[in-house]
């Protein structure tokens, strides 16, 4: 008697395990490794917002030099000489060495040299006068509202007593090159 029930069993036995074998093999296992999968996902895309955060200051400090190339960009656009203007900038340098007190001994603008983008032009000047004049003039060249660079200076005594120098200075007159700026191509506001 006990054969039969032990069949009875087998048979209800056998096909349980198998169907428990075949949901985990067919279902079960396969579900993990996509739960898997779309964990390291959600681990990876955690981690992308996590170093994104990280970039919002470098972002905001972006923002900021971008403005304040803009205001840069911008001021130069307001005050870079055009060839016309030129002329009546150098007139403003002559009268600034007389508005300080001294004697302009040399005063020689070189050639325009064009660059890709600007130009340049140098120009050779010589002053006697004394040195808190001189200063003066230096500090009134440099805070002209175009750009004006001081690239060579040499100061030397020009007497044997007293303040008295004597400067031979190169300056160079920055504008923008009329044939290839691209000055009035704005950047794009956002």
């Amino acid at each position: 008697m006990k054969k039969p029930s032990q069949r009875n069993s087998l048979i209800v036995t056998i096909p349980l395990a198998a169907t428990a074998a075949a949901w985990v093999f067919l279902l079960f296992l396969p579900i993990q490794k996509v739960i898997g999968r779309l964990q390291d996902e959600i681990d990876e895309m955690q981690q992308y917002c996590n170093r994104s955060e990280l970039l919002l200051p470098v972002l905001g400090r972006t923002g900021r030099d971008l403005a304040e190339v803009r205001k840069k960009v911008a001021y130069w656009d307001k005050t870079a000489p055009s060839p016309e203007d030129l002329t009546p900038l150098l007139g403003q340098i002559t009268a600034a060495a007389r508005a300080a007190g001294l004697r302009t001994t040399r005063f020689d603008p070189k050639p325009i040299v064009v660059y890709d983008r600007i130009a340049e032009m140098p120009v050779s000047m010589g002053v006697t006068g004394s040195f808190p004049l001189l200063f003066r003039f230096l500090a009134k060249i440099e805070n002209m509202p175009q750009t004006v660079w001081i690239d060579r200076l040499e100061i030397e005594k020009a007497g044997q007593t007293g303040w008295s120098v004597s400067c031979d200075m190169d300056l160079a007159i920055f504008m923008d090159n009329p044939e290839n700026s691209d000055q009035r191509n704005d950047l794009p506001d956002r």
